[in-house]
């Protein structure tokens, strides 16, 4: 079995508001932040999904889903491949907050060209 990758202590935040289907969330991605010369962000670890109402069942699933991304991440899952495994519209848009997330995490971790 692949072993877990173990977090640091402190780690940093982005957190992005957004509205999907007509309801407000709150995207929290996790860096590592890298030491050395000069400090810099890490690899993205960890994925805090909420919804406006706290506690409701959106809320509740919206942020499993996110452990189980951050699990995925932690795992050495590359971002990549969970941004393709996620449904999508016809259009090609995410049909889920979680592919939205997906998304975010994918855009962030490829390499500048």
């Amino acid at each position: 079995m692949i072993p877990r990758k173990r977090l640091h202590q402190r780690r940093a935040l982005e957190t992005i508001a957004i509205e999907h289907e007509g309801q407000r969330f709150k995207i929290g991605l996790g860096r590592e932040i890298a030491c050395g010369e000069r400090s810099r962000l890490g690899p993205i670890v960890e994925v805090f999904l909420n919804a406006q109402k706290v506690n409701s069942p959106v809320d509740a699933l919206v942020s499993d889903g996110a452990i189980l991304m951050s699990m995925l991440l932690q795992y050495g899952c590359p971002a990549a491949e969970i941004f393709k495994s996620m449904k999508r519209n016809p259009n090609g848009t995410p049909a889920s907050l979680l592919g939205l997330a997906a998304t975010f995490i994918n855009e962030i971790t490829q390499p500048e060209e």
